[in-house]
């Protein structure tokens, strides 16, 4: 039997919030390598923005205090996506277990925003801030997906499909693993550790130093995770290759890879320009969405055809009249 499937506004409101939380993430990578951290001022700065509700024309002012309105929207929108769950669609338990998960990683998340304010952004708030704003996005996402899956007549709401389970979640794991480590090394100023690429010194060179250790330890991660999401990608493809949806997302990973790669490469090679920097993360950020999503879409199971109306299926089981010869 295949479940009743959520309204298009309901959809709509999952992918909006999932879009939105992509885009506060984003942001908040452009407050990091921007410095503008404490545009607001440094003590009793949230939520007011230097004492007052409406920030000064100065850059670092105005991105962080952009930060905080998308934000602000987030909050808006998780709160109507997890309302409207328990209201409307409480009978969906994948959904509701999402919203329900995704409501409390945003209360921690704001809690760890203005911890990370109100203590001046040390180090360890703010790696938290992002593993914790990762993981929202990821729930987000789940529920994006299967909002927009479930009750399709291709998607049944049966056994994820036992083949590809291993995989999908090494590949999550990894990615997430080596996101954490990219933030490690914007959070610790190790971005200059190495001005050449892929090592350090004249592009081939060993680290000397702890910044080029650590961002030459954060290459050699992300090497590790593009040959083993390559790898993982390859085998999704072939075991659910009759999945057209799965083999587009597979696409989509690989071409994120590539892209990811050769930004990392410009933050190097540019000596960290700003915009390189934002589209690193930019790049990172939607990588792992897209792993995300397609881990949820290569688990669901697929189903074989829409089923007939109930007229044809009446036709089909009514004996065929003999032909009278005359």
């Amino acid at each position: 039997m295949i479940p009743a499937r959520p309204s298009v506004g309901f959809r709509r409101l999952a992918v909006w919030t999932a879009v939105l939380t992509y885009l506060l993430i984003v942001w908040g990578g452009i407050v990091r390598v921007t410095g503008s951290g404490n545009g607001c001022g440094t003590t009793d700065q949230w939520p007011l923005c230097h004492g007052s509700l409406l920030p000064a024309w100065q850059l670092n002012t105005l991105i962080e205090f952009t930060h905080r309105w998308i934000a602000s929207v987030c909050t808006l929108l998780v709160i109507i996506l997890t309302v409207s769950t328990w209201i409307w669609h409480r009978h969906q338990r994948r959904i509701l277990i999402g919203t329900s998960i995704a409501a409390g990683l945003f209360v921690v998340q704001i809690a760890l925003g203005a911890l990370a304010v109100e203590f001046n952004l040390p180090g360890g708030v703010v790696m938290i801030h992002l593993a914790n704003a990762l993981l929202l996005f990821a729930v987000l996402v789940y529920v994006a997906v299967i909002a927009c899956t479930v009750g399709t007549p291709a998607r049944s709401a049966g056994m994820p499909s036992e083949s590809v389970q291993r995989p999908v979640i090494i590949a999550v794991v990894a990615t997430y693993l080596v996101a954490l480590s990219g933030a490690f090394v914007v959070e610790t100023g190790a971005g200059s550790g190495c001005t050449s690429w892929p090592l350090c010194g004249s592009g081939f060179s060993l680290p000397s130093g702890q910044p080029a250790t650590i961002n030459v330890a954060h290459r050699l991660v992300a090497l590790v995770v593009v040959l083993l999401l390559g790898g993982l990608m390859a085998v999704i493809a072939r075991r659910r290759r009759g999945d057209r949806v799965v083999r587009i997302g597979v696409m989509a990973v690989n071409l994120l890879l590539v892209l990811q790669v050769a930004a990392g490469a410009l933050v190097a090679l540019l000596d960290l320009p700003a915009w390189a920097r934002a589209l690193h993360i930019a790049l990172a950020s939607l990588l792992w969405g897209a792993v995300v999503a397609m881990a949820v879409l290569s688990t669901l199971p697929v189903g074989e055809t829409a089923p007939a109306p109930a007229a044809q299926r009446g036709d089909a089981l009514r004996p065929q009249a003999k032909v009278t010869q005359s």
